[in-house]
């Protein structure tokens, strides 16, 4: 087993020196190139897992302090996990509509 992955490994290697570099030519975008909607939903979705990454080891925190004063926080391991994935994916969706808000009222 081992042979043959070293084996393969070698066939990658060897195939990735030889061939030919990808050469790309960046385009900018246009400016409308593609419509308003679009444009915010991308930012909703960059802001949505931007934030999430600060917001779900937040939650962790505050379950793991919760529990530490005293909260009945009793289920499983996997349970826990997408319970405190829940509350940061709404505190996400809440910032991302709140910057959203801020937006809209702002033009």
């Amino acid at each position: 087993m081992r042979r043959a992955i070293a084996l393969l490994m070698i066939f990658i290697i060897s195939f990735s020196l030889v061939a030919d570099p990808i050469v790309y030519d960046y385009e900018p975008y246009e400016k409308d190139e593609f419509p308003v909607w679009l444009s915010e939903i991308r930012r909703a979705e960059s802001i949505f897992f931007g934030s999430l990454v600060i917001t779900f080891p937040l939650t962790m925190a505050g379950y793991s302090i919760a529990s530490n004063f005293g909260a009945n926080i009793t289920s499983d391991e996997f349970s826990l996990f997408w319970q405190q994935l829940g509350v940061a994916s709404c505190f996400s969706l809440l910032i991302a509509g709140v910057d959203w808000l801020i937006g809209y009222l702002s033009d």
